[in-house]
């Protein structure tokens, strides 16, 4: 299923555990077990995507639990999906998996489930090393969403948890009928953390559809919104989930210094989960 991202031709191993092209494009693999397929001419900065850092950050919220609920409505469509096609070969990937954990819990859930293949792409290589060390089950790359490694027409079931989907890309390496599960925050999503660390705080709703997803030849299957709340225990675990965050970024030194002084955090989790089919007639 995958593609060189310098000629697009097919990635075939060589040699063992190399990944080579017909024109004779190598990748080899790292030591940590992934793939490096975000070629120079396809990077924007010289470290692209969540610091070392933030990925850090984001592995301890999520091994916490703060998103179970969100990985098991994942998972759950994800074996929803799977079932509804058994028999056949599938192919899912998530594109800009972080550190891997939802890919796991997949994973883990499609255990039983023959012919499943896994692959969890990030523009972050800080990310892509911890998500190879999450499992060797899944096949791991750093990689853009602007020119996906895989060949066309070959990836079932695209997810996306809070990233940029380039609906061109998707719709090139899904076959008629493939499905992108993606989620994004809904207007409450952390309201609680967002009102200390700014001044005014703006409650958006989640992101509409843009029109290249119709162009692409997308249409909404189902939408499901999801809410909870969850509490932070200790003020490392509040920096963190600042940390795993773009407010991270963006949070004025007031506001840190305010979130700094809590050793508690209740907040809400709100996001909207959406399923698009692939017709491209």
């Amino acid at each position: 299923m995958l593609a060189c991202p310098i000629d697009a031709t097919a990635l075939t191993f060589a040699g063992g555990t190399a990944l080579v092209c017909e024109r004779g494009h190598s990748f080899d693999r790292a030591r940590e077990g992934y793939y490096n397929l975000l070629v120079v001419q396809h990077k924007a900065s010289r470290d692209p995507g969540d610091t070392k850092a933030m990925v850090a950050a984001r592995r301890r919220v999520l091994e916490a639990g703060i998103y179970a609920p969100i990985a098991t409505h994942m998972t759950d469509a994800a074996a929803e999906f799977a079932g509804a096609r058994q028999g056949s070969e599938l192919c899912i990937a998530d594109a800009g998996c972080g550190d891997g954990y939802y890919l796991q819990q997949i994973e883990n859930r499609l255990a039983g489930r023959k012919r499943v293949h896994l692959a969890g792409l990030d523009i972050s290589k800080w990310a892509v090393q911890a998500a190879a060390k999450r499992t060797q089950g899944c096949f791991w790359a750093v990689a853009t969403n602007r020119h996906l490694p895989f060949a066309s027409g070959r990836i079932d079931l695209i997810i996306s948890m809070f990233g940029f989907p380039v609906w061109h890309e998707f719709a090139r390496t899904q076959p008629e009928g493939g499905s992108v599960l993606l989620v994004d925050p809904a207007a409450g999503h952390l309201i609680e953390l967002r009102s200390i660390i700014y001044p005014t705080v703006n409650r958006s709703d989640a992101p509409a559809l843009p029109a290249a997803a119709s162009k692409a030849g997308y249409r909404l299957t189902d939408e499901h919104r999801l809410t909870f709340q969850v509490a932070l225990q200790g003020s490392d675990q509040i920096s963190d989930l600042l940390a795993m965050t773009p407010h991270g970024h963006r949070a004025p030194i007031a506001g840190r210094e305010a979130l700094a002084k809590l050793d508690r955090l209740p907040v809400t989790a709100d996001v909207v989960i959406r399923r698009l089919s692939l017709n491209h007639r």
